[in-house]
Protein backbone atom coordinates (compact mmCIF):
# COMPACT_ATOMS: atom_id res chain seq x y z
CA UNK A 1 0.00 0.00 0.00
CA UNK A 2 1.44 3.63 -0.76
CA UNK A 3 1.95 6.53 0.87
CA UNK A 4 -1.44 8.46 2.12
CA UNK A 5 -2.56 11.27 -0.57
CA UNK A 6 -1.63 14.30 -0.08
CA UNK A 7 -3.14 16.32 3.32
CA UNK A 8 -4.31 19.74 4.27
CA UNK A 9 -3.52 20.97 7.83
CA UNK A 10 -5.71 23.69 8.62
CA UNK A 11 -3.87 25.82 11.73
CA UNK A 12 -5.25 29.35 13.37
CA UNK A 13 -1.49 29.47 14.60
CA UNK A 14 1.11 31.11 12.11
CA UNK A 15 3.29 30.09 13.64
CA UNK A 16 2.59 26.71 13.23
CA UNK A 17 1.64 27.22 9.74
CA UNK A 18 5.42 28.79 9.08
CA UNK A 19 7.12 26.26 10.91
CA UNK A 20 5.49 23.17 9.11
CA UNK A 21 5.85 24.95 5.42
CA UNK A 22 9.77 25.71 6.84
CA UNK A 23 9.15 29.58 6.37
CA UNK A 24 10.42 29.97 9.99
CA UNK A 25 12.61 27.42 12.34
CA UNK A 26 11.61 26.03 15.81
CA UNK A 27 13.71 27.90 18.57
CA UNK A 28 11.98 26.79 21.69
CA UNK A 29 13.05 23.71 22.56
CA UNK A 30 9.76 22.08 23.35
CA UNK A 31 8.48 23.48 19.84
CA UNK A 32 11.26 21.81 18.75
CA UNK A 33 10.35 18.47 19.63
CA UNK A 34 6.87 18.76 18.05
CA UNK A 35 8.24 19.98 14.62
CA UNK A 36 10.90 16.89 14.67
CA UNK A 37 7.69 14.32 15.34
CA UNK A 38 5.53 15.99 12.60
CA UNK A 39 8.86 16.05 10.19
CA UNK A 40 8.99 12.28 10.49
CA UNK A 41 4.99 11.60 10.49
CA UNK A 42 5.60 13.96 7.05
CA UNK A 43 7.39 11.90 5.04
CA UNK A 44 4.65 9.35 5.59
CA UNK A 45 2.42 11.33 3.26
CA UNK A 46 2.34 12.20 -0.57
CA UNK A 47 2.33 16.05 0.19
CA UNK A 48 0.92 18.55 2.80
CA UNK A 49 -0.13 21.67 2.59
CA UNK A 50 -0.31 24.35 5.30
CA UNK A 51 -3.75 26.91 5.39
CA UNK A 52 -3.58 29.74 7.99
CA UNK A 53 -7.29 29.98 9.52
CA UNK A 54 -7.99 33.48 10.90
CA UNK A 55 -9.61 33.35 14.16
CA UNK A 56 -12.34 35.18 13.17
CA UNK A 57 -13.52 32.30 11.25
CA UNK A 58 -13.44 29.42 13.66
CA UNK A 59 -14.92 31.43 17.02
CA UNK A 60 -16.30 27.50 18.12
CA UNK A 61 -12.56 25.84 17.88
CA UNK A 62 -11.47 29.30 20.14
CA UNK A 63 -14.51 28.68 22.52
CA UNK A 64 -13.70 24.99 22.73
CA UNK A 65 -9.84 26.33 23.59
CA UNK A 66 -11.19 28.60 26.12
CA UNK A 67 -12.91 26.23 27.99
CA UNK A 68 -10.57 23.44 27.89
CA UNK A 69 -7.64 25.75 29.32
CA UNK A 70 -10.25 27.00 32.27
CA UNK A 71 -11.28 23.76 33.08
CA UNK A 72 -14.68 24.51 31.87
CA UNK A 73 -17.22 21.23 31.29
CA UNK A 74 -16.53 20.82 27.23
CA UNK A 75 -20.04 19.92 25.34
CA UNK A 76 -20.80 16.07 25.07
CA UNK A 77 -20.18 15.99 21.50
CA UNK A 78 -16.49 16.82 21.80
CA UNK A 79 -14.22 14.39 22.16
CA UNK A 80 -10.87 14.35 23.86
CA UNK A 81 -7.94 13.00 25.50
CA UNK A 82 -6.12 13.81 28.52
CA UNK A 83 -2.72 14.11 28.10
CA UNK A 84 -0.38 13.29 30.86
CA UNK A 85 3.02 14.69 29.45
CA UNK A 86 4.65 15.65 26.22
CA UNK A 87 2.58 14.95 23.26
CA UNK A 88 5.72 15.11 21.22
CA UNK A 89 7.89 12.39 22.50
CA UNK A 90 11.54 13.13 23.18
CA UNK A 91 12.96 12.85 20.37
CA UNK A 92 16.36 11.81 21.74
CA UNK A 93 15.02 8.59 23.25
CA UNK A 94 15.06 5.14 21.33
CA UNK A 95 11.15 5.12 21.20
CA UNK A 96 9.87 3.39 18.42
CA UNK A 97 7.48 5.73 16.60
CA UNK A 98 3.74 4.58 16.34
CA UNK A 99 2.70 3.82 12.59
CA UNK A 100 1.09 6.13 10.55
CA UNK A 101 -2.76 5.22 9.74
CA UNK A 102 -5.24 5.92 7.12
CA UNK A 103 -8.47 6.91 8.60
CA UNK A 104 -10.94 6.45 5.99
CA UNK A 105 -9.70 3.65 3.54
CA UNK A 106 -12.59 3.14 1.76
CA UNK A 107 -15.41 5.41 0.41
CA UNK A 108 -18.51 4.90 3.01
CA UNK A 109 -21.93 6.04 3.13
CA UNK A 110 -21.03 9.56 4.08
CA UNK A 111 -18.96 9.90 0.56
CA UNK A 112 -21.82 10.50 -1.63
CA UNK A 113 -23.79 12.74 1.15
CA UNK A 114 -20.52 14.97 1.18
CA UNK A 115 -20.29 15.34 -2.38
CA UNK A 116 -23.84 16.42 -2.51
CA UNK A 117 -23.63 19.21 0.27
CA UNK A 118 -20.07 20.37 -1.13
CA UNK A 119 -21.69 20.66 -4.63
CA UNK A 120 -19.65 17.88 -6.42
CA UNK A 121 -22.97 15.77 -7.23
CA UNK A 122 -26.70 16.49 -7.41
CA UNK A 123 -27.06 13.26 -6.52
CA UNK A 124 -28.77 9.79 -8.21
CA UNK A 125 -31.88 11.96 -9.56
CA UNK A 126 -30.77 15.19 -10.09
CA UNK A 127 -32.55 17.04 -7.41
CA UNK A 128 -31.69 18.72 -4.64
CA UNK A 129 -31.70 16.48 -1.70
Amino acid sequence: MGAPPHIIIRTDSQVAARQIDKSFQARHPELAKYLAAFRKAEAHFKGISVRSIPRSEIADVDALAKAATNNEPLPPHVLYEILHGSAAQDMDSDATSAPVTAIITTLDWRGPNMDILSGLSKGSSGTEV
